[in-house]
């Protein structure tokens, strides 16, 4: 008799238990499953063009700018190094997933966009990597790998379009300085 007492008053004790353990671990799994990234990216809503003029352009310039110098570079300078070389680095695989552009989808989908696109990465990681050592002999590495790569890429992709920032359209130059 004492174990079907037993048995009876640890019933609700274990279901009242259990339920909220259950209720838990089912909100945590669908959260995480709503957390979790869809199967597809999310698509980038303007222009492979329009990413390099504004954000993959002006990165490397800077890179090359600080490469350039006769000196050795400050502080401020070699952490401009970094951020624009960050920046890069993220473009890569940002410029991989396309964007709205007539070609952009086509370009995406090739081998060669996605290794000129990880090359770009790559490249901006050595930058990164001559940042944090403060190596002008790496950062000159880096940019001639930033220069190769543009220019095959322009090459293949582009060759009505000059690389260097000569058909800027619109133009954006004149705002790259306004906070610095």
């Amino acid at each position: 008799m004492q174990t079907n007492i037993t048995s009876f008053t640890l019933r609700p004790l274990l279901f009242a238990t259990a339920l909220p353990v259950c209720l838990a671990l089912g909100m945590a799994l669908t959260r995480s499953a709503a957390a979790a990234p869809a199967d597809d990216p999310l698509p980038v809503p303007v222009s492979i063009n329009a990413l390099m003029v504004t954000m993959i352009d002006h990165s490397a310039h800077h890179i090359w700018d600080m490469e350039a110098q006769d000196r050795d570079l400050s502080e401020e300078e070699w952490r401009t190094v970094e951020y624009f070389a960050i920046q890069l680095a993220a473009g890569g695989p940002l410029v991989a997933l396309g964007g709205s552009g007539s070609q952009d989808t086509a370009w995406a989908a090739t081998d060669q966009w996605r290794s000129y696109s990880q090359a770009m990465s790559n490249a901006a990681m050595i930058a990164m990597d001559a940042a944090k050592n403060k190596d002008k002999m790496l950062l000159s590495s880096a940019g001639d790998a930033l220069i190769a790569t543009c220019l095959s890429c322009h090459e293949q992709f582009k060759p009505e379009s000059p690389t260097e920032g000569i058909l800027h359209q619109p133009e954006y130059d004149h705002l790259y300085h306004l906070f610095e």
